[in-house]
């Protein structure tokens, strides 16, 4: 087939870009925290160029609707469902009102849908595009609605939030439920929900001296793929490099700069995939940039950053200064991200354009239900007045603050 073809037949697979139907494969990648200094120290590290190198070809602003600072749920807000909000919010306006997440949009769409993540799956940016929350450590809200969403695939951590209950809901509903690497590799098909370890999964640069049963981010990113292409209506996939913005937070560089290795092998994988299978957008972007990294001249001349980086084993394994480079937060900033992927058309200039800019569509608030709250044996019920008994979180949204309930998808 002649270039110019090709490029026409790939188009017309791709018309959400002039607004029509969305692409039949959808995956967004979030190296959480990541800025352009870490980019550089972890190419410098590898001594090769990277795998995003050759795909980022934008910025992205990332400010959420109350301040020019970004927290990671109001960023992964933005890049789910399409509109900016304050910043605690998953998945909620800045009135309060549940919106439309990616996921469950695709789900509406007939697609599969994936969330994958080295973070606790509850974490801000997978939590964005599963459930809802209106303050982001509502962890128990958070992991209701990922098992009430119907969402095929979780893999991630947090395991210490699959109560009994929880897990006998799921399995009721036909979840595997893998607890380490060989487990997650034996599954071929069907409902994932794999949560690997309490908390986040373990850092990268700890397990560099010692095993580790839990699977890495290219591995499940590689089974998410494998099980959601699966499916003839296409896909939607999360991916999310958590721990780079860990690393930022502690000014740990050897944490961050081998996350993000981590994330760019995943990132080589999947750009792979989708050139076999060009019906696939993939879209690539930090929710913001965190610690405000800066690489000043070292004392000790050129290459001795790199040396004292590739050396260390483990998280906490020095300061800053062992590692030549200065961070000027502990927290978030508010500079600009790249933006990387396969389709350079695919262009959102803020991180509320992402849905837009991949689908076509706008933000959408979740319709509201009506009927009677009750509570039983502590649960909180919806009684709608079709005779419907509908369990928070699980069946649908409840708003302690406002009292309101919302259905889960849009109606």
């Amino acid at each position: 087939m002649k270039a110019p073809l090709k490029l026409l037949l790939t188009a017309a697979l791709l018309m959400p870009l002039c607004g029509l139907a969305a692409p039949k494969n959808i995956i967004v990648m979030i190296p959480d925290g990541t800025g352009v200094a870490t980019l550089t120290v972890a190419r410098q590290v590898k001594g090769a160029p990277l795998a995003l190198d050759t795909a980022i070809y934008g910025l992205v602003q990332t400010r959420s609707a109350d301040s020019e600072v970004t927290d990671s749920a109001a960023a992964a807000t933005a890049m789910s469902c399409g509109t900016r909000t304050y910043n605690g919010a998953v998945a909620f306006d800045v009135e309060k009102r549940p919106l439309l997440t990616f996921g469950d949009w695709a789900k509406a769409q007939g697609k599969a849908v994936g969330i994958v993540t080295t973070d606790t799956i509850v974490g801000a940016t997978p939590a964005a595009f599963s459930s809802h929350a209106v303050k982001r450590y509502d962890s128990d809200a958070l992991i209701e609605g990922q098992i009430g969403s119907g969402i095929d695939l979780f893999l991630g951590g947090g395991r210490e939030l699959l109560t009994p209950e929880r897990a006998d809901i799921l399995r009721a509903k036909g979840y595997a439920l893998p607890e380490n690497a060989d487990a997650l590799a034996a599954i071929k098909g069907g409902k994932v929900f794999g949560l690997f370890r309490d908390g986040s999964l373990t850092a990268m640069v700890e397990r560099r001296d010692k095993p580790c049963a839990e699977p890495t981010l290219p591995a499940m990113a590689a089974k998410a793929i494998e099980i959601l292409s699966q499916d003839p209506d296409g896909f939607f996939l999360m991916i999310e490099g958590a721990q780079v913005d860990h690393g930022a937070h502690a000014h740990d560089l050897p944490w961050s700069v081998h996350e993000l290795l981590t994330f760019d092998e995943t990132v080589a994988q999947v750009l792979a995939w989708a050139k076999a299978h060009p019906d696939t957008v993939v879209l690539i972007a930090p929710d913001h940039e965190t610690g405000g990294l800066t690489l000043p001249r070292t004392k000790d001349g050129p290459g001795e950053r790199i040396r004292a980086v590739r050396a260390a084993t483990a998280k906490k394994s020095g300061r800053a200064k062992d590692w030549g480079v200065r961070y000027s937060s502990g927290d978030h900033t508010g500079v600009d991200v790249f933006l990387a992927g396969n389709t350079p058309a695919v262009r959102p200039y803020a991180n509320c354009e992402f849905p837009k800019a991949i689908a076509g569509r706008e933000a959408q608030t979740l319709p509201e239900l009506r009927g009677e709250t009750v509570e039983e044996n502590g649960v909180t019920y919806l009684k709608t007045p079709d005779g419907r008994k509908l369990r928070a979180n699980y069946d649908a949204i409840f708003v302690k603050p406002t009292g309101k309930w919302y259905a889960r998808t849009a109606e």
